[in-house]
């Protein structure tokens, strides 16, 4: 189908980013009914001066039920009802217990909710308190009928034309709803505001040196060249009578809403001043910008109205914000932008958000896990004593073929990521040497903090072991293997050994060998290495019925008598060659005596393990997939942000029921092959980090967005080249090798 098919197919309307929701000339909501008992309507009240409160939805009175009783403000309502009722405590709440609105002040609800209110575009029954708000009126015995700050608004006064602007509003409605005119299709945000008896005139943008708009008004997102010079709409000197806007605090954490378009011009029909019908058009659109100017025919009046405010100067507020929250999430740039455009949301490029991306949200990614680190080596300074870490690498992609390898370092005794370092294979002669220099860069940067490390806990790579034993050895540092490690690296040799004539008998002996390598280490906490390596090797003597043995540090097995239920598998008959015993034995005692392994048992972590440094590399995942490739940068800012997520989220604690049992999920893992394993149900986690990384960005744009490119230069200038700059190639030239190669084919 054609472009003017598919445009039929389209639904009437598209969606846009709203700063509060908007609700033209509707019907008025219904307000709610109290329920009834008997013969007449009862409304339980949650407090009961002794003067005598008897405000309701009778009285054209708003009534508010409490707020959960996990939130802060339910002990202050509480509180605020003791004040006049003692007897009254949080197990007096019921699902009927309110308090009316005389009891607010106009500051306790949604300025927007509040001025859409005034305008006659919402109910007063819908007009919401905001989230911390608690009641501070106490009302006193007068004939008088008490005041509701829903009739007054914020400030407390309403506006003397507002009943008689929203009647003439809401007919001539009525008179042009059926000649509405079906506008083009664009994706728009919205911010209602009073009208006046004046023009309400918004900025023009206007150039600077870090963003300019192009001298069009495409109704589609527009994407543009960073370094490309480009004029405004209008500058200032043309528009003396459009001032710039100030920009809102907290523009990033404003209540965003989706509008469609049809219903958005609508507020542009009426003329604020006469009454009369207007036309609002369209005169500039970028990503989720929008600006609409409506002017009057009949009296002269107009003005213009964008929906968001501008960051310094020119940078509209929510397409840097879209940026941060896409990157700051973990989101891919590009599905998230293609399911927006299907959804018909306008929205920046991608163009524009990889701009976003390498200017402003890397360095604030940067900013942030610096002062972090900062702050976690200054608290392990006060704690005192060597640091204990868990330290691993982690390639980008699987095999030995790795683009980045990541090594980083976890402090066990407060679970967090100390250190990360990323390199890339084209700084080492090869990608399996990615895991030793991330080491020595880690190890060098603790030294120039002036930290010591007591403990390093890592799996059994040779380079590093080598490394360590030659470099921090000699400065006191002991070096541990983690125990999963060795454990995986044995299960795989018994399974293999398995399969082998009359040596099926390991299979059932595998969980149990497997479990004394953990007890090996568990019950030495000392970590001597002669008795861990005397208990390991116990183990041939046990697997044959024998629990005495030859070995000073441990003569005897630690079990009692097995007999009965506490028997589950049988003996491998003993013997020490293939003409004497069990083959299963023999082969057994040749896979767990090698001297390799002898010496990894010897070298066996007794307290601290690496399991948090795993779970963290799975967490990588979600931020930084291994089949989509990154930069290098923003494969940097990537693994910061999953930093940031395992140092906020990594001592959960164990989710309870109401009734404070702990809570456990049956799960059903790939490895364990139709096993079940019991693990349990963590709280859920805090995305905390993300929404301070919100507020960073948009302050540091605020202050500066020429610091914010300077870091960003700084840190580019430090990333290594990439590989695909090491070998280049002229593109003609390569094309007519490339056919000149398959010519053959075609002859």
């Amino acid at each position: 189908m054609g472009a003017e098919a598919e445009s039929q197919n389209r639904p009437d309307v598209v969606s846009v980013v709203a700063a509060h929701e908007v609700r033209p000339f509707g019907p008025k909501p219904r307000q709610r009914i109290p329920y009834e008992s008997g013969s007449k309507r009862q409304i339980e009240f949650a407090i009961e001066f002794s003067h005598g409160c008897t405000n309701s939805c009778l009285t054209e009175h708003r009534v508010h039920h409490f707020p959960s009783r996990k939130s802060k403000a339910f002990r202050l309502w509480v509180r605020f009802v003791q004040v006049k009722r003692a007897d009254f405590t949080a197990a007096s709440v019921t699902v009927h217990s309110v308090i009316c609105s005389a009891h607010f002040t106009p500051e306790s609800y949604r300025q927007g909710d509040l001025l859409e209110s005034q305008m006659g575009f919402r109910s007063k029954d819908h007009v919401r308190l905001i989230a911390d708000a608690v009641p501070a009126v106490h009302l006193m015995v007068s004939s008088s009928k008490p005041k509701d700050p829903l009739e007054t608004g914020a400030g407390g006064t309403g506006g003397p034309s507002a009943t008689t602007a929203s009647a003439s509003r809401n007919a001539l409605h009525r008179k042009l709803s059926l000649s509405r005119v079906k506008p083009e299709l664009v994706s728009v945000g919205t911010q209602t505001e009073r009208f006046e008896r004046q023009s309400t005139p918004l900025p023009s943008p206007v150039q600077s040196e870090d963003e300019s708009f192009p001298d069009v008004t495409d109704r589609f997102d527009l994407s543009w060249a960073p370094d490309k010079e480009m004029c405004s709409e209008s500058s200032d000197e043309d528009n003396p009578e459009e001032p710039m806007q100030e920009s809102l605090n907290d523009s990033n954490v404003a209540d965003k809403f989706i509008v469609c378009l049809s219903e958005l011009m609508c507020l542009f029909t009426v003329c604020s001043v006469c009454c009369g019908e207007t036309q609002g058009q369209i005169v500039y659109q970028e990503g989720t910008y929008i600006k609409i100017k409506q002017a009057c025919t009949a009296c002269g009046y107009q003005r213009f109205w964008q929906n968001q405010n501008m960051l310094h100067r020119n940078m509209p507020a929510c397409n840097l914000l879209l940026s941060g929250a896409i990157h700051f999430s973990g989101c891919m740039a590009t599905q998230t932008i293609r399911m927006l455009k299907l959804f018909g949301l306008q929205c920046i490029s991608a163009s524009t958000f990889f701009r976003h991306q390498r200017r402003y949200t890397i360095p604030t990614i940067v900013q942030t896990w610096q002062d972090q680190q900062r702050r976690i080596i200054t608290e392990l300074k006060e704690i005192g004593g060597g640091l204990i870490l868990s330290g691993d690498c982690r390639s980008d992609s699987p095999g030995h073929c790795a683009k980045y390898g990541t090594y980083s370092l976890i402090e066990d005794r407060i679970n967090k990521v100390l250190d990360l370092q990323l390199v890339q294979s084209s700084e080492v002669p090869n990608s399996t040497w990615c895991e030793i220099e991330g080491l020595k860069r880690s190890v060098r940067f603790l030294k120039d903090q002036g930290m010591q490390v007591s403990a390093l806990i890592t799996d059994r790579n040779r380079q590093v072991a080598k490394w360590v034993r030659e470099e921090l050895r000699p400065e006191g540092t002991s070096h541990f293997y983690d125990i999963w490690h060795v454990g995986k690296s044995l299960q795989k040799s018994i399974d293999a050994a398995a399969k082998e004539k009359d040596c099926e008998d390991l299979k059932l002996w595998k969980p149990a060998i497997v479990n004394h390598l953990y007890w090996t280490a568990a019950s030495t906490p000392n970590g001597d290495p002669d008795v861990m390596e005397a208990k390991w090797q116990s183990m041939l003597n046990h697997v044959q019925d024998v629990h005495e043995h030859s070995y000073p540090s441990f003569p005897r097995c630690e079990h009692p008598p097995l007999e009965g239920e506490a028997r589950d598998k049988q003996w491998l008959e003993p013997g020490t060659t293939v003409y004497r015993g069990s083959t299963a034995a023999i082969k057994l005692e040749s896979l767990t005596s090698k001297k390799t392994l002898l010496k990894d048992i010897r070298q066996l972590s007794p307290d601290h393990q690496t399991f948090s440094l795993e779970a963290f590399h799975s967490l990588i995942l979600h931020f930084a997939p291994k089949h989509t490739g990154f930069s290098f940068l923003g494969m940097y800012s990537r693994l910061l942000l999953a930093v940031l997520h395992f140092n906020e989220n990594g001592d959960r604690d164990v989710s309870r029921t109401n009734s404070g049992e702990a809570r456990y999920a049956v799960r059903y893992p790939r490895f364990r092959k139709g096993g079940w394993v019991v693990r349990p149900i963590k709280e859920k986690p805090s995305y905390e980090y993300a929404s301070a990384l919100m507020v960073s960005l948009r302050e540091a744009y605020m202050r500066s967005p020429q610091s914010l490119q300077e870091d960003s230069n700084i840190l580019s200038s430090a990333a290594p080249a990439p590989l695909s700059t090491h070998h280049k190639i002229a593109k003609d030239e390569a094309v007519g090798e490339y056919l000149q190669r398959h010519s053959r084919f075609k002859q």
